[in-house]
């Protein structure tokens, strides 16, 4: 993985945090794997361009503001590990939430091919073959 990926996941978080799923999907390959099945509510993985809107929308009824926000970036051989804070106020409860987090990104030739999301960054960056 290159710096190129690097800066690919840099501005497709920027992106999901601002809402821009169109400047999102223009990031990613047409067949990108999101696998959010590590989440605690609503595990699911989504596929594709039609299943980032799906994913969107799922996130978006439930949260009035969520953010992923890096802490470090891992370049990582075959992948980019971003170890990241989230945090969020739930729609309609006002409840907020914050964890630290991972996801790992396959990247290639500046598209987006796949984000895989853990609750656990150990995890996260023994997947990506990664030694801490």
């Amino acid at each position: 993985m290159s710096s190129e990926g690097v800066e690919t996941v840099r501005a497709a978080l920027a992106c999901l945090n601002a809402g821009d799923i169109d400047g999102f999907i223009s990031l990613c390959d047409e067949n990108f794997d999101l696998d959010m099945s590590a989440r605690v509510f609503n595990p699911k993985t989504y596929l594709g361009h039609d299943g980032i809107r799906t994913f969107h929308g799922d996130v978006s009824e439930v949260w009035e503001e969520f953010r992923w926000e890096p802490t470090r970036f891992v370049d990582a051989s075959d992948a980019v590990v971003v170890l990241l804070h989230s945090h969020g106020r739930g729609r309609g409860s006002g409840i907020e939430m914050a964890r630290d987090a991972a996801m790992v990104w396959t990247v290639r030739e500046g598209r987006a091919l796949s984000l895989r999301f853990y609750v656990d960054q150990a995890e996260a960056l023994k997947a990506a073959g990664v030694e801490q």
